[in-house]
């Protein structure tokens, strides 16, 4: 990947002598405060990092290449999604960790064909996601402050996978407003301490990761779990030996004291 020293905006001759056929580029930790004069980019480029610098807005994002596959804000001081729309209409991926958006408000002008998208630490609720692109098929939320399911009706209903490790849920109540299609729910470091409710998680789920933060203790109210699930795993550290076995699995305890269970795999107790 080309690297380029500290150059204080996309003005820097430095970029503007960077070879055309240039496809990925990182700039990160430099001083570059805004969108302006983006146009100087490689017109090939098609993953841009620009990350660890003053970049507060999406204002001027319409200069970017207009092949761009990838954009990567990460610890930039972005508050909102306002101007968004402006974004290359072949975006792929936005990683947008660690800024300031603190709600989902003007997501829909998002690229349409974005298809992951890795953003905040400040969303405390999934209000207003119905604006997020309908193609949308990963969404990172990782250590925001989520606390509840409520008004996951409104996510992109071709989601495939929700990763929400790090956040403050506690149950799995309003978990049948998650999409009908979603495969793999991680909730890794959150607060969850039963199985209550399980009977609304998307019926399609492969993979649901409870490990490390949760605090599950049995397995009561495990049968309620999707009947597709394959892989579930939960820390054994506060489990009491299970007197309920799913009724199409069985499980095994793991060296690295992980429950975890795969059900085309059987492994007796």
């Amino acid at each position: 990947m080309t690297s380029i020293k500290r150059p204080e905006s996309f003005d820097d001759t430095l970029i503007k002598e960077l070879p055309l056929n240039t496809e990925k580029l990182s700039l990160w930790n430099n001083q570059i405060s805004s969108f302006e004069h983006s146009e100087n980019l490689p017109i090939n480029l098609k993953e841009l990092h620009i990350g660890f610098n003053q970049i507060s807005s999406f204002e001027g994002c319409e200069n970017l290449p207009i092949n761009l596959k990838e954009l990567h804000l990460v610890c930039t001081t972005i508050s909102s999604f306002k101007g968004c729309e402006n974004l290359p209409k072949t975006l792929e991926k936005l990683v947008i960790r660690h800024n300031q958006i603190s709600t989902f408000k003007d997501s829909e002008g998002l690229p349409i064909n974005l298809k992951e998208l890795i953003y905040g630490n400040q969303i405390s609720s999934f209000e207003h996601s119905e604006g997020l692109p309908r193609n949308l098929e990963i969404l990172n939320l990782r250590s925001n402050q989520i606390s509840s399911f409520e008004h996951s009706e409104g996510l992109p209903i071709n989601l495939k996978e929700l990763y929400l490790y790090g956040n403050q849920i506690s149950s799995f109540e309003h978990s049948e407003g998650l999409p009908r299609n979603l495969e793999i729910l991680n909730l890794r470091n959150n607060q969850i301490r039963s199985f209550d409710h399980s009977e609304g998680l998307p019926r399609n789920l492969k993979g649901l990761y409870l490990y490390g933060g949760n605090q599950i203790g049995s397995f009561d109210h495990s049968e309620n779990l999707p009947r597709n699930l394959k892989e579930l795993v939960i820390d054994k550290t506060q489990m009491e030996y299970p007197q309920k076995i799913l009724r199409y699995t069985q499980f095994k305890f793991d060296p690295l004291e992980i429950i975890k269970f795969l059900q085309h795999y059987l492994y007796p107790f």
